[in-house]
């Protein structure tokens, strides 16, 4: 899987898992109780996640068009040169 993907997948299941730790935490009235560390180190994880592979989705996306850049000021050269 590319950054992108794991990005989203990550996004999406911190998303999902924030509305549904709601739903359980408003129909529940003791919620989190003993599970409150278990549900913090899941989201910690899934924060962690999403911001690493945002970071390295950034990173390809810059790499990518410095690439093309690079590419279009060689053929920029080679119309300047004929």
């Amino acid at each position: 899987m590319d950054n992108e993907t794991l990005f989203y997948v990550f996004g999406v299941v911190l998303a999902a898992s924030a509305v549904i730790v709601t739903f359980v935490g408003l129909r529940i009235e003791n919620f989190p109780g003993r599970v409150g560390p278990v549900i913090g180190i899941w989201f910690a994880v899934l924060v962690g996640g999403v911001t690493t592979f945002s970071v390295l989705h950034a990173q390809d996306e810059h790499a990518h068009e410095a690439a093309e850049l690079h590419e279009a000021g060689e053929e920029a050269e080679e119309h300047e040169h004929q």
